[in-house]
């Protein structure tokens, strides 16, 4: 798939730090072992509590896993999220090619990431009847905002949902209480390549004026 890089910026508006930010937050899948300092990890759980929530409930919860012990507990359940991708048949092109084999070795390798935090939420709201719906949307604003303020500290990191093959396995590793659901694991350590633009498609291929139009 080819797309826009961080330079194809709508005209007429001032590219930002932070929108430069936001334009090179690629997926960092390769990191380096180097441990990373207490006060950049709490700074990206503090980005991660300045996302928007339901009715301002706020019930994102983070579980940060660093001690070697439990990142090598956690990466002891990934074998099945292996399995699940070397059956994904022959890859489509050298694209897909390239994001699987990136994707493995992440996965691979994950318990060597200095830190995982994993983005997770109490499945609480409303409170007279909790809709996961809401519950989803407390975990990817948060998750989000992780992964732009990693980028901005020049930290590499990358979304991931490796948990969904095991997620029993990795529950009982974390010991979640049961109203506690994972939203996402995101493996953060310093990038062992180049940040390069986010490669997206571009916004006349994805907006839709007022309503859907066919063909657009």
């Amino acid at each position: 798939m080819t797309g826009a890089d961080v330079l194809d910026f709508p005209d007429g508006v001032a590219l930002s730090e932070t929108l430069r930010m936001m334009g090179q937050a690629r997926a960092m899948r390769r990191l380096r072992p180097d441990p990373v300092p207490d006060e950049l990890v709490r700074a990206l759980v503090w980005a991660g509590t300045r996302a928007a929530s339901p009715n301002n409930t706020q019930l994102w919860r983070f579980v940060v896993v660093r001690e070697a012990e439990q990142r090598a507990a956690i990466g002891g359940t990934m074998e099945e999220f292996l399995s699940w991708i070397d059956a994904l048949g022959e890859p489509a092109d050298e694209h897909d090619a390239h994001i699987r084999a990136e994707a493995r070795h992440l996965v691979a390798n994950v318990a060597q990431a200095p830190v995982l935090i994993f983005v997770c939420a109490e499945h609480a709201y409303p409170e007279r009847g909790p809709d996961p719906r809401y519950l989803w949307s407390v975990v990817n604003t948060a998750s989000q905002n992780i992964l732009v303020a990693a980028r901005a500290l020049g930290l590499g990191a990358t979304l991931t949902m490796m948990q969904v093959r095991n997620e029993q396995s990795v529950r009982e590793v974390l010991g979640l209480p049961e109203n506690v659901q994972i939203g996402t694991m995101i493996p953060v350590g310093w990038p062992d390549r180049a940040f390069g633009p986010a490669r997206r498609l571009p916004l006349d291929d994805v907006v839709h004026l007022e309503r859907w139009q066919e063909g657009s």
